[in-house]
């Protein structure tokens, strides 16, 4: 594809023919008239938010992008990001319904293997209180702030609202982490827009999403205590993965992605932990 190379904002030189970036055609109006794709000149985030509410309503769109967007995301979403923000975008699925998709499909596992993953993760909080000499039964003992707050009286119970809670959050922090990480990538990478750097960071989620969704079954029998540090390796290592094609090879293109999520998820982290610790303290 002869300008699937080449930036969406790159000027064109008077004298040649202007062509489609998903196709190659010469174009004729605003939008190609072999493929249908509209062409737009500098992908802004307004952009993206309307394709995605086109393709939502068009089934029959959803449906020819969804297969090629599994098979070359799974290999390195930072590359299907790169071709999306370069004018290849007829063939992918949106990046926010990717995101939305990926993150639906993991929902619907978790919450099949929902009394498998409770059952281990409440064995591996009261191995941990044990280790620390503190006995399960004291953490939940009357009068204490768990018992008060939430009126939880076990490691089950615990394990249990911790599943709920994110089960109904997860689609709401991947969408404020990739938000809070393309905004510190357009300070970092200045050559891509915060446009760009969000078309990423969606790809690259979706994709980290999906792969915790087919990973996660196995934690959940064989090895409990690996499904709470799983997210981030996933996260850490598309991002390293991904950024060396998305913003072209060198040191800085495979670390400030990983920096910007893990500066994402610390901010969450905090804001999410201050949140509860008010609430814990206020009835306590």
């Amino acid at each position: 594809m002869s300008n699937a190379s080449e930036r969406p904002d790159a000027p064109s030189s008077p004298d040649r023919e202007e062509t489609c970036r998903n196709c190659g055609t010469v174009l004729i109006g605003e939008y190609c008239h072999h493929c249908g794709q509209r062409q737009v000149p500098v992908l802004r985030v307004r952009h993206l938010v309307r394709r995605f509410l086109e393709s939502a309503l068009d089934l029959e769109d959803l449906e020819r992008g969804v297969g090629q967007t599994f098979r070359q995301a799974a290999r390195n979403p930072g590359r299907v990001a790169r071709r999306y923000v370069e004018g290849e975008r007829k063939q992918f699925v949106n990046p926010i319904g990717y995101f939305l998709l990926t993150a639906t499909i993991t929902f619907l596992v978790f919450l099949f293997f929902r009394g498998a993953w409770v059952e281990g993760q409440a064995k591996v909080y009261e191995s941990t209180w044990r280790s620390l000499g503190i006995a399960p039964t004291q953490v939940f003992r009357p009068g204490s702030p768990f018992r008060a707050a939430f009126d939880w009286t076990s490691a089950q119970d615990l394990a249990r609202a911790l599943f709920d809670w994110f089960q109904q959050v997860q689609t709401y922090l991947g969408l404020l982490s990739s938000v809070l990480a393309g905004l510190f990538l357009r300070w970092t990478m200045p050559k891509r827009t915060f446009a760009e750097g969000f078309v990423f960071e969606l790809y690259v989620t979706a994709q980290a999403t999906l792969f915790l969704g087919l990973l996660g079954p196995l934690c959940f029998w064989g090895a409990p205590a690996f499904i709470g540090p799983l997210p981030l390796l996933l996260q850490t290592g598309l991002h390293a993965h991904s950024g060396g094609v998305f913003f072209e090879h060198g040191w800085k293109a495979r670390l400030f992605p990983v920096l910007a999520y893990l500066t994402s998820a610390v901010v969450i982290t905090i804001g999410t932990g201050l949140a509860a610790a008010g609430l814990v303290f206020s009835f306590a």
